[in-house]
This record gives structure tokens, C-alpha cells and sequence, in this order.
């Protein structure tokens, strides 16, 4: 179950490295305004993107005392899906999807394919779902909730909403519009993720899936509106296949 939960790690820790990528492929310029003014300029210039890409970044997980140390490609294609290759030493360790029913993980190293299904058919729902993922991977995604923006006029502006049982709220720098903290907590199930900016870090919480863990990340190429092909087949007669709940 670990290489799963690894798989959320990475996807969450990219959700701060987007000043850091080089660009492969021009963006708008960033915006001059700060606060909601400033967010609007960017969700205006960033209107036509579809689908982001980041190649060849470099990551540390520390899990259960572990330390792992992969070279990520990340693929978001808007409403759609997210992708993970996570490689280490050349060779694939892990793919990954996750789309709006749940979260495909192949681990190539034990033959083994996990799913995790985000909606449950029985039962409390998860603190988490596929737009909660996609928000965290880029602030762009946030843009259709300014709505629920708050603007403190200081230094964040926060996105915030209640659903039955759930408390949600992200907070963005207002000035780079960068990810500071967010939280997803479920208040019958008492599980929850969380995660906040300390020294550059990304430092991420829950009992959703997993324990304390910790990651960094860094480096790579950013592009927009860019395709690449998204396979997450694989021999059923190499690999088990284990559906986690």
C-alpha cells in the first residue's frame, strides 16, 4: 500500500514548485497586481491552458524513516487526469493516475497494480477528491472558485468551503499566488490532509491514507497545452492487481 500513498506525496509536493520549474514553453507574464485583483489578472492570461507538464523534476520522500529519491514527470490535463512516472536510476518505479472516480498506481518493481476508488459507494466519503487533487497541483485550477476567495489583505488570500461533514480550505501567498497551507478534514471519520510551506518545504499530514511524511522537490521543465500519451495498461498474466479501500 505504501507505493500508492508515495504516489499522493509527489502529486501534492508539486503544487509548490511551480516558481522554481524553468519554462520549456512561454507563459504570461506574471501578474503585476497582488490580491484578488492580482488573481484575476492571472486566471485571465492562463484562460486557454488545458493541460500542464513537468519533466524531469527531482524528489525526497522521507516515509516511516525511509528516504526515496525519484525523477517525476507530472502530467495534468484539466478536469481529466493527473499522471505520475516517478523514475529512479533509470528505471520506472512507479506510474500513476488519478481521474474522478479514483487512483491507479502500478508498481513495477513488486508487479503489482493498486486502485483506490475517491468516491465510495457505502459509507462517509473521503476528505478528498479529484478537484480537491487537481487545485493542489496548480493554483490555475482555483480560478473557477474566486467566489469563494477571501482576500485578507495582508498576505493570503484563502479559499474556503464546508460540505456535508467536510471542512476544505486552501491558502495562497497574495502576492506570488503560491500555495501556503491547505487542510481537508472530515469531521465524522476524523480523517483528514493537510499540508503547509515551512522553509520551502512542503510538509504534508493525514490519516486519510498514510502517516507523517515529508517530502521535497525541485527543479524541471514546466509546459503548457502539451499532449503526451497516458497508458496505464499492463499484462494481467505479469501483475496481481489489489483494490484498496
Amino acid at each position: 500500500m505504501n507505493r500508492l500513498l508515495i504516489v499522493l506525496v509527489v502529486l501534492l509536493s508539486f503544487s509548490v514548485q511551480q516558481c522554481k520549474v524553468k519554462q520549456e514553453v512561454t507563459r504570461p507574464a506574471d501578474p503585476v497586481l497582488e490580491g484578488m485583483e492580482g488573481m484575476l489578472e492571472q486566471c485571465s492570461s492562463l484562460d486557454t491552458i488545458q493541460s500542464i507538464l513537468i519533466r524531469k523534476a527531482e524528489a525526497m520522500l522521507m516515509f516511516n524513516e525511509e528516504r526515496y529519491e525519484v525523477t517525476v514527470t507530472l502530467y495534468s490535463i484539466k478536469d481529466s487526469i493527473l499522471y505520475l512516472s516517478a523514475v529512479n536510476s533509470g528505471y520506472e518505479i512507479i506510474r500513476a493516475s488519478a481521474d474522478k472516480d479514483g487512483i491507479k498506481v502500478i508498481d513495477r518493481l513488486n508487479k503489482i497494480v493498486y486502485y483506490s476508488p475517491l468516491n465510495r459507494q457505502f459509507g462517509y466519503q473521503y476528505p478528498v477528491n479529484f478537484d480537491d487533487l487537481q487545485k493542489l497541483i496548480s493554483s490555475y485550477y482555483l480560478c473557477r472558485e474566486l467566489d469563494l476567495a477571501m482576500d485578507d489583505q495582508m498576505q493570503v488570500l484563502k479559499f474556503e468551503q464546508d460540505e456535508t461533514y467536510v471542512k476544505k480550505r486552501i491558502h495562497l501567498d497574495r502576492k506570488n499566488f503560491k500555495l501556503k497551507l491547505f487542510e481537508f478534514y472530515h469531521q465524522k471519520t476524523d480523517r483528514y490532509l493537510m499540508g503547509e510551506m515551512v522553509d520551502q518545504t512542503l510538509k504534508v499530514y493525514s490519516n486519510f491514507m498514510i502517516a507523517e511524511f515529508e517530502v521535497h522537490a525541485k527543479g524541471g521543465t514546466l509546459a503548457y497545452n502539451q499532449r503526451i500519451p497516458v497508458k496505464m495498461d499492463v499484462n494481467s498474466r505479469k501483475y496481481t492487481f489489489t483494490e484498496l479501500r
